[in-house]
């Protein structure tokens, strides 16, 4: 157990500094942010989700494996500044960068990104930060299941899989991807730590650790 686990474990969780961002951490949500949106602009996301979307269940079972591979960077930027409300901001400033770049989906991309960001979020506060890389598995794998069911939502229905059964399926895909995506998130944050990009040590979110800052 690191450090900041230890700390994690003996500390009292207290949602209201989930949500409350420091400078520092409005500037790396911000830049993920933007470079997510600059990879899905320039791999021309929009277009190549609707190009798999039109091949029925099959297409949208493929789309809720990769889906959680767009949260990777933003869980790494929360396992860096340990705040799950980061995840939210990060998510919101990619779905308006994609917005005002033009993409059909419009205004509607912020659904798409703050409800599964919520979601997520949810998963950091009722485990308290406990829990390391499972805690980052089922944090992504929530929001993942969470991104199809937005999906959903703003494409019409479970019509667009040939109903509820197919849905449940892509979901459960879904769950099992994001759960990777999720390790996958956790290692590129520690790796990135390692590397000498600063980070917060314990959740200021624990009381333990309210100042404790790398």
């Amino acid at each position: 157990m690191s450090n900041g686990d230890a700390a994690a474990a003996r500390g009292a969780y207290r949602i209201g500094r989930d949500f409350r961002l420091d400078t520092m951490d409005i500037v790396a949500a911000v830049l993920l942010g933007v470079i997510q949106a600059v990879i899905e602009i320039v791999g021309l996301l929009g277009f190549l989700e609707r190009t798999v979307w039109a091949a029925g269940p099959v297409g949208f079972a493929i789309y809720a494996f990769y889906n959680g591979t767009t949260w990777i960077l933003f869980h790494a930027g929360a396992f860096l500044r340990k705040r799950a409300a980061l995840v939210m901001l990060a998510a919101a400033v990619t779905a308006l960068v994609r917005w005002f770049a033009g993409d059909p989906d419009g205004p509607i991309l912020m659904f798409y990104g703050l409800f599964p960001a919520a979601c997520g979020a949810a998963v950091f506060a009722g485990m308290r930060w406990r829990g390391g890389r499972l805690l980052f598995a089922l944090a992504v794998a929530v929001t993942s299941v969470a991104n199809q069911v937005a999906l959903f939502v703003g494409q019409g229905g479970f019509q667009l899989v040939d109903g509820a059964r197919w849905a449940m399926v892509s979901m459960s895909i879904a769950a099992f991807g994001g759960a990777i995506w999720g390790l996958v998130a956790w290692y590129l944050g520690r790796g990135l730590e390692r590397a000498g990009v600063p980070a917060v040590q314990v959740p200021p979110a624990l009381a333990a650790g309210e100042n404790d800052r790398a």
